[in-house]
């Protein structure tokens, strides 16, 4: 396993791990900072996995201010069904869509399990 890209995102590190099976995008708490944290996607090639990172980062810190938090790889929130992130990566959402989609009463992902 490598660290082949890692950015601060609010108070965790996003980091994409090189692995056998492909690239990992995970989160991983500043507290640890041995630790390589939970894996949250998986992806074919480093440009995928190094632009699904960015992408994450402002999507988690927005999806923060929505009053969602993460657990394991799904963003939950109280009365909503989970977001799971591998798919909301997959999607490509702009953050307006993001936007749209966190302030909605019913999300379009489902329950997911």
């Amino acid at each position: 396993m490598t660290v082949k890209y890692r950015i601060r995102c609010a108070e965790s590190d996003i980091f994409v791990l090189e692995k056998e099976s492909g690239f990992h995008l995970t989160i991983g708490a500043r507290v640890n900072p041995l630790s390589f944290g939970n894996k949250l996607a998986e992806f074919e090639s480093l440009g995928q996995a190094v632009d699904a990172a960015e992408h994450f980062c402002k999507l988690y810190a927005l999806s923060k201010e929505y009053g969602y938090h993460l657990q394991n790889s799904d963003l939950r929130k109280e009365g909503k069904n989970p977001i799971p992130v591998p798919k909301l990566l997959g999607l490509k959402l702009s953050q307006d869509e993001i936007k749209t989609y966190l302030e909605q009463d019913e999300l379009l992902f489902g329950a997911h399990g």
